[in-house]
């Protein structure tokens, strides 16, 4: 047994990166006080409530100690727009993954085709599984990182992965997500009695 809590930061943000995993991305775009768009991705996010649904996501600095592009722009104007995308557009998630002045328009860059949000003034890129935009409620420092709590203010989800009742088609959806250092899609276990027992224990596993 390894006692983690004696590795040097670096040691223990690998290993949890490889244990708790696989981890979601958040494809986050977010505008500055001047109007410069940013998109970035970030594999530390989960939801943090759903009664108001609240998103998490964990932001580190810089090397040099700055905030990064996102952080700074959810701090100055408390909005955001959180994706979730497909395996097919790790490309462009991984461009997007890259350092880049403040300057830099990364939807520019890759020539992304956005629309409108509905309330918040924050591009939103197309054809994303979902969309879910979002205000800042707060920030907390937590050692390294910031976490940004948001509460989602509008989502939607395509159409195409869309069954009846409203409901995802688990087989239309590989949303792109992260185990380590490692991009990867979501592998499904699905056994009949594994799916019994999920739907007599609905809510009690999240």
């Amino acid at each position: 047994m390894i006692a983690i809590d004696h590795l040097e930061r670096s040691e223990r943000f690998t290993m949890l990166s490889w244990a708790v995993a696989p981890r979601p991305i958040a494809w986050v775009s977010s505008m500055s006080l001047d109007g410069t768009r940013n998109l970035a991705p970030f594999s530390f996010f989960t939801i943090a409530s759903t009664d108001p649904l609240v998103l998490m996501i964990a932001i580190e600095p810089r090397a040099d100690g700055t905030p990064k592009d996102t952080l700074a722009n959810v701090m100055a104007t408390g909005q955001l727009v959180v994706h979730i995308v497909d395996v097919d557009r790790i490309a462009e998630v991984a461009r997007t993954a890259e350092e880049s002045e403040a300057t830099f328009d990364e939807l520019a860059d890759l020539s992304l085709p956005t629309t409108d949000a509905h309330v918040v003034d924050v591009p939103v890129v197309d054809d994303c599984i979902a969309v879910f935009e979002c205000v800042l409620v707060e920030t907390r420092r937590m050692g390294y990182e910031t976490l940004v709590f948001a509460r989602v203010v509008a989502a939607r989800v395509d159409e195409r992965v869309m069954a009846v009742r409203d409901r995802i088609t688990p087989e239309a959806i590989r949303p792109l997500g992260r185990i380590g250092s490692t991009f990867t899609d979501s592998a499904r276990i699905d056994l009949p009695q594994v799916r019994r027992r999920a739907q007599r224990c609905t809510g009690a596993l999240r």
